[in-house]
């Protein structure tokens, strides 16, 4: 291309830069996104800083007194955080449970006491004192908990697995939750800046402007500047939510993954434009077959179906992303701009995985691009009703 043919370009993506960003949709869209990841991020500081558990109160009664020490042992062991105190009688302790003063009354006695709550007794606390009475009960027996457990030593199966063991990996939730919103957030801003381009594809044949443009400019330059222009604006709007997630995430230390990473946002955003070009280059084609703005949602609508779907897939990918469906549609172009973000954003997916999908994704944008422009430059001009697809292709 030519000095001049790149002037051209560049002067049309400005133009396109320059609305999109005067434009309220692109301000409010920005500080609504902003707004909503500050909300949620506020939401989850809150629910994890008040999730704390609170101690179950226990009482015990004089004449199951004996239990305590082996109830508290084996709670504690366990896990429960208890408080035991004593209580002067049942009635007195019944009279606690009413009034939510105290969680469990113990009562009875050490070998068939009678846990008294309001509703329900917590599992934990109810395993505790199982054990605690059998240990009453072994005692009175003549027989020490200690001379029965060193008999039941030995009662247990080793079990050998010839696969290896993998590590839990104790940040797999929050890897999780980004790929999730990282999902939702790609598919929102290549739906809305796709739909940007065909939109004002048709514009600019409905107010025939593109008449007074094509006698200056070659159509592919037209296209080619406003696919950059519009796309360039989808790039700076994701930057600024992606730059403050980061400061929100470092200020309140909500969550410690790769997946919102400086690094991690600079290759959503590479997804982001890949992703964009296929589709955007694609609405482009067929929006031009149209003269009105009523018609656009028809024609692209076969397009957006495969966004749909990639969007749709998420919540196949997201439960087995190192599964064999995952990875195979995860490299496909359509799906691969979403999926592949979600797989990485949970780190199963390997290198030669990313680069078979960036390679498949460009090859295939490279064929968009010669498509699009055949089928943009023979139908542009065409006003009225809607052009046939193959007419265009042939340049009838």
């Amino acid at each position: 291309m030519t000095g001049g043919g790149r002037s051209i370009i560049y002067l049309v993506a400005r133009r396109e830069l320059q609305k999109r960003l005067g434009g309220r949709v692109f301000r409010v869209g920005t500080l609504a996104m902003i707004v909503l990841i500050a909300i949620g991020i506020t939401i989850a500081k809150v629910a994890g800083g008040s999730s704390a558990p609170s101690a179950i109160r226990v009482g015990f009664t004089s004449t199951t007194a004996t239990l305590e020490p082996a109830f508290s042992s084996w709670a504690t062991g366990a896990g429960t955080l208890v408080s035991v105190s004593d209580v002067a009688d049942a009635a007195a302790g019944t009279a606690q449970v009413t009034a939510g003063t105290l969680d469990v009354l113990v009562t009875g006695s050490p070998s068939a006491p009678v846990a008294v709550v309001k509703d329900t007794l917590d599992t934990d606390v109810q395993s505790a004192l199982s054990v605690a009475v059998l240990e009453a009960r072994l005692t009175a027996a003549g027989l020490t908990p200690a001379s029965v457990a060193a008999a039941l030593a030995g009662t247990h199966v080793d079990v050998q697995s010839l696969a290896p063991a993998s590590p839990a990996d104790p940040e797999r939730s929050g890897k999780l939750a980004a790929a999730i919103f990282v999902a939702f957030l790609l598919y929102l801003s290549i739906a809305l800046y796709g739909s940007f381009v065909a939109q004002g594809v048709v514009e600019e044949k409905a107010t025939r402007i593109v008449e007074i443009l094509l006698g200056t400019i070659r159509p592919s330059q037209l296209l080619a500047g406003k696919i950059i222009g519009i796309g360039l604006a989808g790039v700076l709007q994701l930057s600024i939510i992606g730059a403050a997630t980061l400061v929100l995430v470092q200020q309140t230390h909500i969550v410690s993954i790769p997946a919102v990473s400086a690094g991690s946002v600079l290759v959503y955003l590479v997804w982001f434009v890949l992703g964009f070009l296929f589709y955007a280059t694609a609405y482009a084609g067929v929006a031009s077959l149209v003269s009105r703005q009523e018609d656009v949602s028809s024609a692209t609508a076969p397009i957006y179906i495969f966004l749909i779907a990639a969007y749709v897939l998420v919540s196949i990918v997201v439960p087995d992303p190192g599964g064999t469906v995952s990875t195979v549609v995860s490299i496909l172009p359509p799906f691969a701009p979403i999926l592949m973000s979600v797989r990485m954003a949970t780190g199963d997916a390997t290198a030669w995985q990313v680069g078979l999908a960036i390679v498949l994704i460009v090859v295939s944008i490279a064929g968009l691009i010669w498509l699009a422009g055949r089928i943009y430059s023979n139908s542009i001009l065409r006003l009225g009703a809607r052009a046939r697809l193959l007419d265009a292709l042939r340049g009838k």
